[in-house]
């Protein structure tokens, strides 16, 4: 009994201590939004990275001081938490509305691959959302079918039409969690990267200068740098410190 005690003081401590941190972290919040409206914006950037040392992410954050760094002109880092906001928002209207205002003032001298087909098929059907939302919905589905499956066996009911619900319910729970499991691989997949200052690139062949902004992506640290793929798909290699990562 006395151990049970502990363990649910404890318990009850733990909860306590993070029931704590989030009203820390709201608190930390709400400031710097109050900042951003007051037009202290370096101020509220700060406030924000406060609430991330709590632990604490989410995608207005994200989001609020992506906008806190473009009222700054700093549009690497801008770009960064953009990209941070859209892997918990999805394609939010009003973030893609910022990404489109803070890319065009980047100046990108490199054009993109084409896209293969099967990414373009692929982020049509799924890439509009996020990976949470999939399994928020899979996991939906699947306690219905726990439910029905429950109701089955307490009421012995017999029929086609509860047999398909069960099914069918347990069918699609299945499908949105691997649908989410597939998108969150793919988005973490690759790790991306954003210039958050102007920077050269180095290559086999020579240089290549890379404005503030442009988004390449990792591929590993090297004795000659941070090697990266341009969105032209050039290799080389740039300082480590001048990536954002997303």
């Amino acid at each position: 009994m006395r151990h049970c005690a502990l363990l649910f003081a404890l318990i009850a401590n733990v909860a306590f201590a993070n029931a704590q941190q989030l009203e820390d972290a709201l608190h930390l919040f709400d400031e710097a939004n109050g900042l951003v409206e007051s037009g202290a914006y370096a101020e509220a950037i700060g406030q924000y990275h406060a609430v991330l040392e709590t632990g604490f992410t989410s995608g207005a954050l994200y989001h609020n001081l992506a906008s806190a760094y473009f009222r700054l002109d700093e549009i690497g880092e801008a770009v960064r938490y953009y990209e941070l906001a859209r892997r918990l928002l999805g394609d939010d209207p009003q973030l893609l509305h910022n990404i489109q205002i803070v890319e065009a003032k980047i100046q990108s001298p490199f054009s993109e691959l084409p896209t293969p087909f099967w990414r373009a098929w692929w982020y049509t059907l799924f890439g509009q959302y996020s990976a949470l939302r999939f399994l928020i919905s899979g996991l939906g589905f699947y306690l219905i079918a726990c439910l029905l499956y429950a109701h089955y066996i307490w009421s012995q009911t017999r029929n086609n039409w509860h047999r398909r619900a069960r099914a069918g319910a347990l069918g699609v729970g299945l499908l949105l969690l691997l649908i989410a499991a597939l998108v969150s691989g793919e988005r973490s997949s690759i790790q991306g990267a954003a210039i958050i200052e102007s920077t050269t690139l180095v290559t086999e062949t020579g240089s290549i200068d890379v404005p503030e902004g442009v988004k390449v992506s990792f591929i590993e640290e090297t004795d000659l740098g941070a090697e990266v793929s341009l969105p032209n798909g050039v290799r080389g290699y740039v300082d480590a410190s001048v990536l954002g990562f997303f």
